[in-house]
């Protein structure tokens, strides 16, 4: 699984010093993550993780997570991820995304972590894993996701 502190080494440009703020003015608007109980936990360049407290609303009929839940969170953060990176004037949104579901998911809580792979100029390729703490306190590694995020001028 990914660390944080690998992360910081890939030394990100930060094209706007205030991202941690837009960023969190940007999560008030993020009407389908509150929805279903999603956290942001930790902002940093190009790096966002966050939680979800596993309830029995977010299982499918075999009692795990359901794969549609992981999925918007793993774009979440990916989404977010590369948003730390760009000028004020522009964000992103999902060109593609690929998700593989490594084992079930089925605990306490939903970690997932996003960061990006590569920033570019019109294209964020970002990368993004999420892991479930069972009930022993262990992790367990759920998922593994790859997207392409484009970078949009904001609607006015």
């Amino acid at each position: 699984m990914m660390k944080i502190d690998e992360i910081k080494n890939l030394n990100y440009k930060i094209l706007n010093p205030d991202y941690k703020a837009r960023l969190k003015k940007a999560l008030e608007k993020q009407f389908f993550m509150k929805l279903i109980g999603f956290e942001i936990t930790k902002i940093e360049p190009g790096y966002i993780e966050g939680e979800l407290i596993i309830e029995e609303k977010h299982n499918q009929q075999h009692d795990f997570l359901h794969g549609g839940l992981m999925a918007s969170c793993l774009d979440i953060v990916m989404g977010f991820s590369a948003f730390t990176l760009l000028p004020a004037n522009k964000a992103v949104v999902t060109a593609d995304i690929n998700i593989s579901y490594y084992n079930p998911g089925a605990g306490l809580k939903l970690i997932a972590k996003g960061w990006v792979d590569k920033p570019g100029s019109r294209l964020y390729f970002c990368e993004g894993e999420i892991s479930v703490v069972r009930v022993d306190g262990s992790e367990l590694l759920t998922n593994k996701a790859k997207a392409i995020m484009c970078v949009i001028d904001i609607p006015k």
